[in-house]
């Protein structure tokens, strides 16, 4: 008992000597930081992210960023099985669709005792959600990122082409489905829909829970019952939102065909060509159409309105957070990045690029984040916004929620088949726990 006592005592003095009283770089040393994020493969994001880090080397000349690109679909596959690796790269993005998985996994550094060493301020300019969101059994195990809400994306010009008062966007579900099937139609004549009143990205990417989620919240509904132990899709208000998510595409035929193989990129394009008139998005979206067609002039053309409500007001919150592997080799270097990448000028600059929301207060109360036609909307709307559910299921609920529309969408199964099929998987992974 002595010696397992003496033991423990011994491997917390080295991670204390480790994480807690590593030297700072020495002069003339030079250390190479692994850095992932799936912007690394977007153009504006992209080139946004490679200016940063070229400022940030620039400052640090100690430290060398070697950037990794990944895609959105399959970072949280490869970040796991780097981890359990022991290979993760030192400083990561992931989203609060899969945070909550990885902080169980051991698959983030405990960030605390760096927050700590900056004194007791240091965290006072950050809005308190996302730092409690963050914090995992007492400790911060990543920095905020972005924090935005989700809206609705409408192009003005595809409304009054269609009769509609472009600054009058849709209030309820029932207004938005009678839009929708307005701005479906046959543009040039030849008999044939070449325009489309809605899409969304149905194929099983990370990003279809923040387009469904407020749809199916306002329906008074929810996948899990409020303690989380079991499963309330098999309740009347879930079966009404299924029903209505489903029948835009099968009986109202307001979004392209093949809704079920698109992913966010194919939405924006979609909606960059002038194919569809709404979608579901935030502060990324009209930047990212823009740079698919210029010609669009997205900024002028494009508005921002909230969620259409049905029993409740309310949407889905995007938060992401910055991850310093638990393995890293270089914290105080890590951290060192993480701290410039979560700075007020940082984030600034990533506004202006980018018109993503920040996690800080400071960034968001500048004047050129307030007086934006989008970022006005999209912050307004925070108050009413709710992250996805924080558990480590929550991938593999979603999965099944994502399989049973597919289903249901494509005629496989008739659609209170498929959502029963799905309840009782979900029954099946929560009884796991």
């Amino acid at each position: 008992m002595r010696f397992e006592m003496r033991r423990a005592v011994l491997v917390g003095v080295a991670v204390a000597l480790v994480w807690g009283l590593a030297p700072a770089l020495r002069a003339g040393e030079v250390v190479t930081l692994r850095f992932s994020n799936w912007h690394l493969v977007e153009t504006v994001w992209g080139r946004s992210l490679r200016e940063a880090i070229r400022i940030f080397e620039s400052r640090n000349p100690g430290i060398r960023i070697s950037p990794e690109p990944i895609s959105y679909a399959e970072k949280e596959a490869r970040y796991q099985a780097e981890c359990a690796a022991r290979r993760m790269p030192d400083v990561v993005k992931l989203h609060n669709f899969s945070l909550a998985m990885f902080f169980e996994l051991g698959c983030a550094a405990d960030l605390t005792p760096f927050v700590e060493k900056e004194g007791p301020n240091f965290l006072k300019s950050w809005y308190e959600f996302p730092i409690k969101s963050l914090t995992y059994k007492g400790r911060l195990l990543a920095m905020p990122g972005d924090y935005m809400s989700m809206v609705l994306i409408y192009n003005r010009e595809l409304f009054r082409a269609a009769g509609l008062d472009p600054n009058r966007p849709p209030r309820t579900w029932e207004e938005f489905r009678e839009y929708a099937r307005r701005l479906t139609r046959d543009t040039d004549g030849d008999g044939r829909v070449d325009q489309w009143g809605f899409s969304i990205p149905a194929s099983k990417n990370p990003g279809l829970p923040l387009r469904i989620l407020p749809m199916v919240w306002s329906f008074g509904a929810d996948f899990l019952t409020p303690d989380g132990r079991r499963s309330a899709m098999n309740t009347p208000q879930f079966r009404e939102a299924f029903r209505f998510i489903v029948e835009l595409a099968t009986v109202d035929r307001v979004t392209p065909p093949g809704v079920t193989t698109f992913g966010p990129q194919d939405v924006r394009i979609q909606m960059a060509h002038r194919r569809v008139a709404m979608k579901i998005g935030s502060g990324w979206t009209y930047p990212i159409v823009n740079a698919i067609n210029p010609q669009l002039n997205a900024a002028e053309v494009l508005e921002a309105a909230p969620v259409p409500a049905g029993r409740r007001r309310i949407t889905a919150a995007w938060l992401s957070g910055w991850i310093m592997s638990p393995h890293t080799q270089h914290p105080d270097a890590a951290w060192r990045f993480i701290k410039f990448l979560t700075s007020k000028d940082t984030e600034k600059k990533f506004f202006e690029d980018n018109r993503v929301i920040s996690s800080r207060r400071d960034v968001n109360t500048l004047p050129l984040v307030r007086m934006d036609k989008f970022s006005r909307v999209i912050v307004q709307e925070l108050q009413h916004a709710r992250l996805e559910p924080q558990i480590k299921e929550w991938p593999e609920i979603f999965d099944a929620f994502a399989t049973a529309l597919q289903e249901a969408i494509t005629g496989a199964k008739p659609w209170e088949r498929a959502l029963l099929d799905a309840h009782t998987r979900v029954e099946g992974i929560l009884a796991r726990r």
